[in-house]
């Protein structure tokens, strides 16, 4: 097993998941130095989420830490588009008091562009999954605030509803206290 650390779009165990069936929440954590940043250039033109270092430890991201089989990564790779825009890094998480090496997805230099906006689609997986893992308002906030557009490939679109649709029914099973039923 490796350890991966979600920031954007996977954040959510659903569709984590839905992408590598051996991944499994271990827990939530808060990386410093870092901020969230809708500026990657993503492979349909939108822009998708970068952990994107500041050095400033006032900046702090929130993310998930997941478990994932090894033989699984390669996959995970060609969903982020590994090499086309994403590199895979390591990165030191504290968790639990402790230390976890976690491997993430940071944007390639050149594939970063500061006048994107994201598809609303992808603005809700990020939000869907920051709700689910119950971050502080004040970052949903920042989410929220995130200026989104409407993505102009409607077979597209409309797979991710769904995909928000059943997020949104588990977010609503996970929070009238059901145990078993959020998993």
């Amino acid at each position: 097993m490796i350890y991966y650390f979600a920031y954007g779009s996977n954040l959510h165990p659903l569709r984590l998941t839905e992408r590598v069936a051996s991944a499994n929440l271990v827990g939530t954590a808060q990386v410093s130095g870092y901020q969230l940043k809708f500026h990657k250039l993503g492979q349909d033109d939108s822009a998708k989420c970068n952990l994107f270092y500041t050095g400033n430890t006032r900046d702090t991201v929130h993310g998930a830490i997941y478990t994932l089989a090894t033989a699984h990564k390669d996959d995970l790779d060609k969903y982020e588009g590994k090499g086309m825009g994403y590199t895979d890094s390591q990165i030191e998480i504290p968790h639990a008091e402790r230390t976890i090496h976690c491997f993430t997805y940071l944007a390639q230099e050149t594939y970063i562009v500061d006048s994107l906006q994201p598809f609303h689609w992808y603005k809700q997986l990020v939000l869907q999954g920051a709700h689910y893992l119950q971050f502080p308002d004040s970052y949903l906030s920042d989410i929220e605030a995130v200026v989104s557009i409407k993505d102009p490939h409607n077979a597209r679109c409309n797979l991710h509803q769904d995909l928000l649709t059943r997020m949104t029914k588990q977010r609503r099973r996970f929070d009238s206290g059901k145990p078993g039923e959020n998993t």
